[in-house]
């Protein structure tokens, strides 16, 4: 089943323990959108003397992208840093749909995977658009409790 989740009450959070930054949030970096997607594959196998075939799940992946407006800002080294020396950071962020309806993560292992930036004129904003990974997909949980979506890591 496939769902979008949107919210007014948005939060993201980026931090790179690479230069033991401090939290700098999505507004910090002028964030004029933000996406995470969860995608888990299914395996198929056929099977001899049975009707139909087997299917298990598949590998789990996790990607998301941003675009920022002031990458130029302390804290957008940080993704950069991510794709040129392979260094990770951490993405944690909650957004609230209704009363009592939420969704909140911790992912200790984002990698930056595109980095693509985008130069105006006086009359535009500069604007980058950064893809990003999480590395340990597999370790990745869900508390339908709480909402929370963290790594095993945390």
């Amino acid at each position: 089943m496939a769902a979008t989740i949107t919210g007014r009450k948005a939060k993201i959070l980026f931090s790179s323990s690479a230069y033991g930054d401090t939290w700098k949030s999505g507004t910090y970096h002028a964030m004029s959108d933000f996406s995470l997607t969860f995608d888990r594959g299914t395996i198929e196998q056929e099977l001899v003397g049975r009707e139909g075939n087997y299917f298990t799940q598949g590998a789990m992946s996790v990607e998301g992208s941003l675009t920022a407006c002031r990458f130029g800002a302390s804290g957008g080294s940080q993704f950069l840093d991510s794709i040129v020396d392979g260094t990770i950071f951490t993405l944690s962020g909650s957004v609230n749909k209704d009363v009592g309806t939420s969704l909140h993560w911790i992912l200790h292992s984002a990698q930056v995977t595109g980095y693509d930036m985008s130069i105006g004129d006086a009359s535009t904003i500069s604007e980058v658009s950064i893809d990003f990974t999480i590395l340990n997909p597999y370790d990745v949980t869900y508390d339908s409790v709480t909402g929370g979506i963290t790594d095993v890591t945390s």
